[in-house]
């Protein structure tokens, strides 16, 4: 009796394993959630529980992409760093990394949000003490709108920064 439902199990768990199709279509990684109208949200919110490099991403592109982008690995690095730097959550720093995006395009000098994130994060190293993401975003806008090109404002606010910390 014993060896019966011994063989009955083991029959069993080898159909189970059986069942274990890796072929299967369904996408892996997380999808951003998107508004009961398809569109991805304007802004993170606080009770929105989603990646911020996730829907800085999706939000850049256009449509929701899966966890597994490389560029939103690019923006979860970027992300972390500036959490290191800034005063801010990263949920903020997405969100108005996406608003200096916006600014930008409209002026015409369009730039990926990794690359914005990072040229705030390299001003910040100018400075021993964390600093404001949204008053320096405000600065280099600034400095962009008055003409200067990416490369110039950046060195610019890394000069400011260093002078006002004696640096």
């Amino acid at each position: 009796m014993r060896t019966t439902a011994m063989a009955a199990l083991m029959a069993c768990g080898l159909a189970l394993v059986a069942c274990d199709d890796e072929t299967t279509t369904a996408p892996k990684g997380k999808v951003v959630a998107t508004q009961s109208d398809g569109k991805l949200p304007a802004w993170l919110d606080v009770r929105d529980g989603m990646e911020p490099a996730l829907w800085l991403r999706s939000r850049e592109v256009g449509h929701p992409v899966l966890a597994t982008d490389p560029e939103v690995d690019r923006l979860r690095r970027a992300l972390r760093q500036a959490a290191e730097r800034f005063i801010e959550e990263p949920r903020m720093i997405a969100n108005r990394t996406a608003q200096t995006g916006d600014l930008l395009a409209e002026a015409g000098n369009r730039e990926q949000a990794v690359d914005i994130l990072v040229g705030m994060i390299d001003v910040a190293d100018a400075t021993p003490h964390k600093q404001i993401y949204g008053a320096l975003c405000q600065h280099y806008l600034n400095l962009r709108k008055s003409g200067m090109d990416r490369s110039a404002a950046l060195a610019q606010l890394v000069a400011s920064y260093k002078a006002q910390n004696n640096l």
